[in-house]
């Protein structure tokens, strides 16, 4: 569940003393690396950008998109760092601060990713995505009010936002609000999107309830779907064991 964005044209803010050639050598890198990470030659395109930037050092975009480059070789550090570049290079690059939070949460350096995120919010509140991200690391920080509220503005941006939906009613399951959970999970469940996850996730709601009929419906239809899931398969050993005691 996550967002990518990839910069095809340019917004390149070039130094007056550079010569119309570098100019023009390093706007040709950059598309160059552009077609390779299309292609998914990822080395090649690491290779083009990294020509780009050496022939224009101020080029947030060509470290941008080698830094989704690396995202996708898992080489997250240098993407960390090349997103952080294209951040200071110019401020107002929402997609490269909103993929510095996201790498920063997968790489489990929580505190620095909500903080990112503060500023993510702040300067760009118009992004319903923006608030779910915030909403998802204050939700792994247990800080569930604030991820509700982070959610409610991600909703009021985008009422049609399955995942936000979803981990919503995660946080209202933790609180133990079961019903409001049960209300986002099911609306989550008719947009048709995710389904495996959603009846997991309701399986698992009734579990909590103890009912145990309608937790193994919920569930069987999330193995129907995936049954090599470790976390379906968990829920269905525990309603197994549930009822092997009754």
């Amino acid at each position: 569940m996550k967002t990518r964005y990839f910069i095809l044209l340019l917004s390149i803010l070039f130094t007056a003393c550079q010569s119309d050639g570098d100019k023009r050598e390093a706007t040709d890198f950059f598309l160059r690396g552009n077609t390779k990470f299309k292609e998914k030659e990822y080395h090649e395109s690491i290779k083009w950008y990294t020509e780009a930037v050496q022939k224009q050092a101020q080029f947030p975009d060509a470290y941008y998109n080698r830094g989704l480059v690396y995202q996708s070789l898992e080489k997250n550090e240098d993407a960390l760092a090349d997103f952080n570049k294209a951040v200071e290079q110019d401020a107002s690059f929402a997609p490269a601060l909103f993929k510095k939070t996201e790498i920063l949460q997968s790489m489990d350096r929580i505190d620095e990713a909500l903080a990112s995120a503060e500023v993510l919010v702040k300067n760009f509140p118009d992004s319903s995505a923006n608030w779910s991200l915030q909403g998802n690391i204050q939700m792994q920080k247990s800080l569930w009010n604030e991820s509700l509220a982070s959610y409610d503005r991600a909703l009021a941006l985008d009422k049609n936002s399955v995942e936000t939906m979803i981990n919503q009613g995660v946080v209202y399951q933790e609180l133990d609000q079961l019903d409001l959970a049960e209300k986002m999970f099911q609306k989550a469940l008719a947009s048709g999107k995710f389904k495996d996850l959603i009846y997991n996730n309701l399986g698992y709601l009734e579990i909590r309830r103890m009912h145990w009929d309608l937790a193994s419906k919920y569930v069987k239809q999330a193995l129907e779907m995936d049954p090599k899931n470790p976390l379906y398969v968990k829920n269905w050993e525990r309603i197994q064991q549930k009822s092997m005691l009754e």
